[in-house]
């Protein structure tokens, strides 16, 4: 059915709106219905492109993309190298012409009637460097490349090629062998905020010539982007020891944010001085800190308590002074209760918000760590998950955060009173017992301006607004 003309002429602004409410596939379906929907199903079909395996698919992407027109759509470019892999090989990837149809790739290839040619390394490397290094306007690149220890580094070209002034975040999955030709050419990304590392062992050199390649080339691929670096993230897919990076880190002054995760098991990130000189150097400048715990290693179960907690400890003891830390966000997954407290009690102070989520805290275990925030008296925003929704537990944060703005709480379970237990066929009863001593509470002084309750599974609806309203009237003055 045609849409009536007055639809058709509406602002571009009204279409965006209703595309992010359809599915891509759909979205980049409509480029026929005007010419506004023509931009906007381009861009969907093209904003985000990914090269991991050839075949006709991405052939037919790559000509596309030899077009300035469609080039300059790509946000953000995704390459996994197997195609490299596949080439080399030579696994079946023929090019092939037919009698009635050529299939020709940018002038690349010349095939003849009736050909089967197979596409060669020589031809392949010329082709991607081409095409990506023709995408004016890419801000985002993800790159994965770990193992394909066949390929050596014949994916470099094509990488770097990426490597531009438009360039504004890229997420690196890799082997740490392959970073020696790959992050030499840091020095391109001119303008690049954000830098997420996740390294990979292939396990082909010995421990010290992997300290080597930290030093000599991932640390000044890092230190290169000085003078935009915002974000900094790093990953290990096991326990190994990179306190030689971190070492050899020099100050970087727009630091602002930095994500680490910390192996579970031993020797975790090597000598904990490494993380805690780095963050002594950078206090003045570190504004978010996120902290993960992993168990990617596959060598079985690890006691999460312990080690990991003494670690953290030994780290923190290097940050000498005060922090201007305001943001601090640790996923207790796998991160143990002391470490978190630990952590809470060196950045508490400058903090205003805190986020704590990752398994189920109990009412006890939120006195612990709420206590070690006691010196933080203008945290603003705190988000706690999963937790046990009781009076107590309102109570508990209302006294030890009075000047609490926002507060996020992801719920497991309701019940009247702490310590109570909670049966499921009287689960209704636990909640009118929970709103009844809500009804008789009130928090006059509490600054607290937004409460967001979400829940992990719960088959009531609670009028849980207006119980919180009336007891804390400072939710009625925004």
């Amino acid at each position: 059915m045609l849409l009536p003309t007055i639809a058709l002429s509406l602002p571009s602004e009204i279409w965006l709106q209703v595309a992010q409410h359809l599915p891509p596939t759909e979205v980049g379906n409509m480029y026929p219905l005007n010419s506004q929907w023509f931009e906007i199903a381009m861009n969907a079909r093209y904003q985000h492109t990914s090269f991991a395996f050839l075949g006709r698919p991405m052939l037919r992407i790559l000509t596309r993309l030899r077009d300035p027109a469609v080039a300059q759509r790509v946000r953000t470019l995704h390459i996994h190298p197997y195609f490299v892999k596949e080439v080399e090989e030579q696994t079946g990837i023929l090019i092939t012409t037919h009698c009635r149809r050529k299939f020709k790739i940018g002038g690349f290839l010349r095939l003849g009637r009736c050909a089967r040619t197979p596409l060669s390394i020589q031809e392949l490397v010329p082709m991607m460097v081409e095409v990506v290094s023709g995408l004016p306007n890419l801000t985002a690149f993800n790159i994965a490349w770990n193992g394909l220890e066949t390929i050596h580094d014949l994916p470099v070209p094509i990488l770097v090629a990426a490597f531009r002034p438009s360039l504004l975040r890229l997420t690196v999955e890799i082997s740490l062998e392959k970073t020696v030709k790959l992050l030499a050419h840091t020095a391109r990304l001119e303008n690049l905020e954000e830098l997420d590392l996740f390294i990979r062992l292939d396990h082909l050199y010995s421990d010290e010539a992997y300290k080597q390649i930290l030093v000599s080339h991932v640390a000044p691929a890092i230190n290169r982007l000085h003078k935009t670096l915002q974000k900094l993230s790093l990953r290990l897919c096991e326990p190994m020891d990179v306190a030689p990076l971190f070492d050899s880190l020099q100050v970087l002054p727009f630091l602002e944010s930095v994500a680490i995760s910390i192996p579970l098991a031993r020797p975790h990130l090597g000598d904990p001085s490494g993380l805690g000189n780095f963050f002594e150097r950078q206090r003045n400048t570190l504004r978010n800190v996120a902290l993960r715990s992993s168990d990617l290693s596959g060598d079985g179960l690890v006691s999460h308590d312990g080690p990991l907690s003494e670690w953290v400890n030994d780290a923190l003891s290097f940050v000498a002074g005060p922090t201007h830390l305001r943001s601090l966000d640790i996923s207790l997954t796998l991160f143990p209760l002391e470490a978190a407290a630990l952590c809470l009690g060196l950045f508490a102070r400058s903090l205003t918000s805190l986020t704590l989520t990752g398994r189920q805290l109990t009412y006890d275990s939120v006195d612990e760590l709420l206590g070690a925030v006691r010196r933080g008296r203008e945290l603003q925003k705190l988000r706690l998950g999963t937790v046990t929704l009781s009076p107590e537990l309102i109570d508990l944060i209302a006294e030890k955060l009075p000047a609490l703005e926002r507060l996020d709480l992801t719920i497991h379970e309701v019940v009247g009173s702490e310590g109570e237990l909670l049966y499921l066929e009287h689960k209704g009863d636990q909640i009118q017992s929970f709103l009844s001593e809500m009804e008789q509470r009130r928090y006059p002084e509490w600054s607290l301006h937004k409460l967001a309750l979400s829940w992990t599974s719960f088959p009531f609806q609670v009028p849980y607004a207006s119980i919180f309203a009336e007891c804390i009237p400072s939710l009625l003055r925004v």
